[in-house]
């Protein structure tokens, strides 16, 4: 997409793709002065977003993967997965295929290993969820002026300081800060 780009979701905005060409340069100087063999150029497929359909889709899909992609993730703002079965049904090529099912998350993961889809990205659900908790949460301790009834429902303080890796900031207290 042009800078600056915006969610592929929303509706009734614009979606201009980038030039395929200069999009398919940058992954190859991607590539080209990759240091690290681990380092992953994934380019994400957003002809079927933008309206532009199949066709469309597997000329960027296929010029994204000879520049060097090492995967293409094709997303599609439908409800149904019909965007991506077709490109699956029509992709020839060993590049792996990521897709992303936020609008047609009611199609059974199955289907996707039968399409031979690489991998799946379960977008957005969890910060969803989260919202959602948060949301209820402080409509509780509003109503409530208390967080009695909410402790039980929210994860221990120590559950934040495992997951922020407190141990690793331990270790550099002693070693960055004076001795006292």
């Amino acid at each position: 997409k042009l800078f600056p780009k915006t969610n592929s979701l929303l509706d009734g905005r614009s979606q201009p793709l980038a030039d395929m060409e200069e999009f398919a340069m940058k992954i190859r100087a991607c590539k080209d002065t990759q240091s690290d063999p681990d380092f992953c150029v994934v380019a994400r497929i957003e002809a079927f977003i933008a309206g532009w359909g199949l066709e469309e889709a597997l000329k960027r899909a296929t010029a994204y993967a000879q520049a060097g992609a090492d995967a293409l993730v094709v997303h599609s703002k439908k409800s149904d997965p019909s965007d991506i079965e077709a490109f699956m049904n029509a992709w020839d090529r060993p590049t792996p295929i990521i897709i992303i099912p936020t609008k047609y998350y009611t199609t059974p993961t199955e289907q996707f290993r039968d399409w031979n889809c690489s991998m799946v990205i379960w977008a957005n659900h969890n910060v969803r969820a989260a919202v959602s908790a948060m949301k209820e949460v402080s409509a509780d301790i509003f109503l409530n002026q208390s967080l009695a009834n909410v402790e039980k429902k929210v994860a221990p303080v120590n559950e934040l300081f495992r997951l922020q890796n407190d141990g690793e900031l331990r270790d550099a207290e002693d070693k960055y800060l004076p001795k006292v």
